[in-house]
């Protein structure tokens, strides 16, 4: 009991970052879930096919290797996207901030689809009330 005692302070920031990331990452599934369940909800197919192509690349791929593809790739393309636009030369995302980012993405996909599917279990009668 002593040994895990003298690491109470780092299980304790571990604690903290991991319900950081946790909130962050839900608020960003959330918002990219109901975001994307409008577009497939909604009469324009173009949005109703973006939403439709978002959600089932990102359910057919593997978690994992979204995370390491949006870590790796999403470094490389936020800078060629600032050379591109001259807005800035090198933009360094942190590895909390490619977590949220990534795990928002994926999980983002799954939320559409749990938001899309509620939507559609209310009745008709009850929207218009």
């Amino acid at each position: 009991m002593e040994s895990v005692w003298e690491y109470r302070y780092l299980l304790l920031n571990g604690t903290v970052v991991t319900v950081q990331l946790a909130v962050g990452s839900l608020i960003l599934s959330v918002a990219l879930g109901l975001a994307g369940a409008s577009a497939k909800l909604a009469h324009n197919p173009i949005s109703n096919r973006f939403a439709s192509a978002y959600t089932t690349l990102v359910r057919g791929v593997p978690d994992l290797v979204l995370m390491m593809l949006l870590f790796y790739g999403g470094q490389q393309i936020v800078n060629e996207l600032g050379t591109v636009t001259g807005w800035w030369d090198y933009l360094e995302i942190d590895q909390f901030t490619a977590g949220i980012g990534s795990i928002g993405f994926v999980f983002g996909a799954y939320m559409t689809e749990t938001f899309r599917g509620a939507i559609l279990a209310i009745p008709r009668g009850q929207i218009e009330a």
